[in-house]
Formats: C-alpha cells, structure tokens, sequence
C-alpha cells in the first residue's frame, strides 16, 4: 500500500507524457443552505433530495445535501468559514478514500474513477505500457485534486401570484450559487496518508492514527460565484396556452423549480470555469463527431470551439488557432458512454455554425453560451417599419437541435383615410406588435443559416385623438423564413420575408368590434421583407 502511494506521485508525470490528455473528470459535492425559514422553503427543501445530478461530474455528495449555517447574512467567505468550521474538506478526501467507521480506507473508488474516468484513447494508449489498466486506476489519485463544492442557496421563493404575474401558475426564486474546491496539496496528501491505517497496527497506532485523522484540516479555496432568476409555471387552466403544456401540480413545478437551481447553475459555472470545460479531439469531419457522450453532459445545441494549433515565430511554439465552431447533434445522436472505457466506443455527432473547413484531430473545447441571439433591423411591406426579434435556443431542454423560441416586436406609423371614423378625423397611425413563436435553424453551409419560423401576435394602432381604451388591436399570425450569414461566428447579416395575416377583427379596449384589420387599415397585411443583423450571446 506504501508503495502504491508514493508511486502515484512519480508514474503520474510518466502517465501523462504518454497519455496526454487535456480533460480530466471533476467531482462535484452539492450542499443546500438550510436556514430552515423563508416563505416556502419547506416544501422546496423536501424536493432537493429527487435532483438528478449531473453525469459530468463524479458524485461527491455527502450524507445530507444541507448544511445549516451560523451566519444570517449570505457570502462567499462566510460560506467558506463555515465549511472549513464543518470540516468539508476533510469528510470529502475521507469519501475519495472509503474511509469507515473503525477509521479504516482503501482504493477502491479512486481505482474506480480512475478506470471510468479514461477515455478510449487512454485505454488504448495504456494497453500499451507495462502498467497497463493499473495506470488508469492509479489515475484516480489524481482526480482527488479536482474535487469541487458547490453551494447553493435558494432565497425569495415566491407564488406566480405573490409575484404577480398574471395568467401564470407555479413559482419564481433566486438561485446563488457558490463553488469551492479542494486544496489538497502534496504537503496535505502527504499528511493525510499519515494517517492510513494498516491490518497488522497495534490498537494504539490505530488510535493514534484515528487522532491525528481528525486534526487534519483540508482547506477550501473559493473559485467563483454565480446568481440567477429562475422560474418554474405554466399558464393557468383557464388560458389558451394551456393547451400546450401538460398539466403538473404546484408540487410537481416546484421539483422542477429546485432542479432548475442545479440545472442553470451549473451551465452558468461551466463558462467560467476551465476544469468543467470539456476537451477533446475531433474523431471525424464526415460527419463531425467526437468521441464524448452522456459521461461528459453532453446535450443537444452545446457549443464547442475547434483549434488548430498553429507554429508562431514570434513564441517559438504552437498556439490555439479558433477555426470553427460546432454544436452537438439532436439527443439521439449523442452516445451514452456511461460506461469504462474498452477502446471501441463509438462517437456523438456534431453539426458545424460557424469557422472554415475542420480537420481530424483538432482540438474540441467546451463554449457554453446563453444561446440567445439578438436579431435588429428594418421590415419592408405594407407592415414595416422598426423590427427587433430575440431567439432562445431550447435544443439542450428538448433534445431537437437548431430550435428556438422567438419573441418580436415592431413599430411603424401611417396614414390611413379608411380609419379616419375611430379617431374624429385624424388619419396618422402609430402601430406597435408584440409576437411569440417557433423556429427551426438548417445549415445550408458551414455559414449560412436558414431558419423557417411560425408566430403569432398582436398589432395595436393608435393616435394622439384616441385614448387607451380607444385603441384598437387585432390578432396576427406569421409565416415566413431568414437567411443568416456568418459575418463572425456569432454576428450575422439577416435577410427574410415574413406574412402577416390577422385573423381577427379590429377590436378596443371595450371590447367593441370595428371590422377586419386590413379592412379598416387598407391592405395592412400580407409579406413583409426584413433586413438587419443578429449578435448571439
């Protein structure tokens, strides 16, 4: 056993010569702050025990996902001061090691990541020392040095109602999330392994050993922090809407509303954070795939950067060069490796947004986004004017790549005799829109996007003559499609057609009818051509 941790010190330098790798499996301790108070926060702690974590990360967790502060006021270092005072650090490197009661450890779940944790071309590259699988065991050593704690707090748990938004059922919360992770030094390890205790020890070393066990003090170093909104409703019963959705309880939305706390944080934490961003190589160009799955998060939509490392005189060696960008494929096209790798696992697919043409073996790093894309420009018809349009990529909730859920709006004025009669005379209009619907983004090439949508709104006219009430309004929907392209991979020049048809009677504010929208405002309606430009964030 000595033997074996002093070798993991000197074979893990020689290991990673000959297994490079640029991506190690982080392990990941979740702990909820329990004040056990605050509007609704009983019925959201007895949800947190049913989060399904993440398979990116190595569970961590500990006996209980809560840990009771003595603080009031919320903070990175005073979460930190509470952790060290709660030993963390400790009863995590103690979990790494199997530590029992009787104060006795073994290996066998730091071999066990070590072999889950190697990739096909660890496994292969392995086959071929004298070490073989027992490198990929003794791997696991080194993982301990990727041990994260992320603690969340979730504050302002209210009601749609409490909230007041109307229409709505279910709940809206703050969501903080604060990381950690283990600082656990060769001074620390060194110190740790001390305190092993061994079959043929006297009952006093053990004892000994068990003392000094709890003297230890693993330190926690903070990493970053993250605050989000989160929501979890549906419209009410009674609304349209609801047609759309299937029913859940308001229990049902708050496990959704907690899991969402997990979810959106650790998407958040994964674009700061370089340990949780994945790497790899490219496996293939025909079609793009690489050779990660489930057991690194993948998900439908998620972004990754391609480098081509480049020779440059000016540092006398190579240098990432970005040469394009990729999303992984629909969810059946990504690969469920949830397994020890054997050398043949086959690859998840990707599809290509942006860049030049890719070539096997270049580098694959994780770019999360918030896949949210700022469309702004003119429309061009008998309904035109300002235009503004924001897309939200769903593809990683639903699992169906390049789709969206698009909000617009616009604005335009004209003059109309054929209304004169609503406003005594005065035939000068001003017309705001609101709309809401569905796009589906294909590929035409690597930078040419086409993305056919459906939405369906609401224009409202008014005057200076007309009050509130006296404006009218009429409901829209809105086929059309727009050609995207790549000015940089996430700026692009927008062209498309859109057709307004209203298929409802002018109508105001009580509830008075006043014919057909494009009867009462002549020929307001039918295509409408867009031209602007679109930033992605």
């Amino acid at each position: 056993m000595v033997l074996t941790f002093f070798t993991v010190g000197v074979f893990g330098q020689d290991f990673t010569d000959k297994v490079p790798s640029t991506y190690n499996r982080s392990s990941l301790t979740v702990l909820y702050l329990d004040f056990e108070s605050g509007n609704h926060w009983n019925l959201a702690k007895s949800k947190i025990d049913s989060i399904v974590f993440s398979d990116k990360y190595d569970n961590n967790n500990l006996n209980s996902l809560f840990i009771k502060p003595s603080f009031s006021t919320v903070g990175r270092d005073a979460i930190l001061q509470e952790l060290n005072n709660q030993d963390i650090g400790r009863e995590i490197v103690a979990k790494w090691y199997n530590r029992k009661s009787d104060g006795t450890m073994d290996m066998e779940l730091v071999h066990q990541r070590g072999r889950f944790t190697a990739t096909d071309a660890d496994f292969l590259r392995a086959q071929t020392s004298k070490r073989g699988n027992a490198a990929l065991e003794e791997f696991g050593n080194r993982l301990i040095n990727l041990s994260y704690v992320l603690v969340i707090n979730v504050s302002d748990i209210k009601t749609m109602a409490e909230a007041e938004i109307k229409g709505q059922k279910g709940w809206k919360a703050n969501a903080a999330g604060y990381l950690y992770k283990i600082d656990f030094t060769e001074e620390t390890r060194s110190t740790f392994y001390d305190t092993w205790i061994y079959e043929d020890d006297t009952d006093e070393v053990k004892i000994q050993k068990s003392n000094a066990f709890n003297q230890i003090q693993i330190p926690i170093v903070p990493v970053v922090n993250k605050s989000i909104n989160i929501t979890a409703s549906q419209p009410e019963g009674d609304t349209g809407m609801s047609l759309f959705f299937k029913p859940k309880s308001t229990s049902q939305l708050m496990q959704d509303l907690v899991q969402k706390s997990y979810d959106d944080l650790i998407y958040r934490i994964e674009m700061d954070v370089e340990d949780f961003k994945v790497k790899t190589s490219l496996a293939s160009t025909r079609p793009l795939s690489a050779k990660i799955g489930l057991k690194e998060g993948l998900k439908t939509d998620y972004r990754f950067f391609a480098y081509e490392y480049v020779y440059s005189e000016k540092t006398d060696k190579a240098e990432p060069k970005r040469r394009g960008v990729i999303r992984a494929h629909s969810k059946s096209k990504i690969v469920d490796n949830r397994k020890v790798a054997t050398g043949d696992m086959e690859p998840s697919r990707f599809y290509q947004v942006a860049g030049r043409k890719l070539e096997e073996g270049y580098t694959l790093q994780q770019k999360n986004d918030f896949g949210i894309e700022v469309g702004i420009g003119a429309e061009v018809g008998e309904i035109g004017g300002f235009y503004v349009r924001g897309d939200l990529r769903v593809g990683r909730f639903i699992g169906i790549r390049s789709t969206f859920v698009l909000v617009e709006a616009g604005f335009d004025s004209g003059t109309y005799a054929s209304a004169q009669s609503l406003s005594l005379g005065n035939p000068d209009f001003s017309f705001l829109r609101f709309g809401i619907g569905l796009a589906k983004g294909f590929q035409l090439m690597r930078n040419l996007e086409l993305r056919p949508y459906l939405s369906a709104g609401a224009e409202q006219a008014s005057n200076v003559d007309l009050t509130e009430d006296e404006a009218v309004s009429a409901v829209y929907v809105k086929p059309g499609a727009n050609l995207a392209l790549n000015l940089t991979h996430n700026f692009q020049v927008v062209g498309g057609v859109g057709a307004y048809a209203f298929v409802s009677e002018a109508q105001d504010g009580y509830d008075d009818l006043h014919g057909m929208w494009n009867t009462l405002f002549t020929d307001r309606s039918g295509a409408s051509i867009f031209i602007g430009v679109k930033l992605g964030f």
